[in-house]
């Protein structure tokens, strides 16, 4: 099951519900789930089952409330990988 396709309709930034897959959250946005038990129990899942491994100092995570903030935005030279988005983003254009 594709990410995306996983967690459609579950998410929220900053209080709206967002259908791009591709989205670029900005900083300072807030992410949520839908006040929903059954959004609430996807995304529980998702993180009892998620290795505990160090937050990027960019994200904060506060798992009780469902909620995590975009710190600031990085740069993708950060992050180290060479990575061609136009290919990523005709990939996904092509899978709707």
């Amino acid at each position: 099951m594709k990410l995306q396709k996983k967690f459609h309709r579950h998410v929220l930034v900053n209080g709206r519900m967002v259908n791009i897959p591709s989205y670029r959250c900005k900083s300072q946005d807030i992410i949520t789930t839908k006040d929903e038990p059954k959004s609430r129990a996807l995304i529980q899942n998702d993180l009892d089952s998620a290795p505990r491994d160090e937050l990027p100092a960019h994200l904060t995570l506060h798992p009780f409330q469902y909620k995590g903030l975009v710190n600031q935005i990085i740069d993708s030279k950060w992050v180290g990988l060479k990575i061609n988005e136009l290919l990523v983003v005709e990939y996904y254009s092509r899978q709707a």
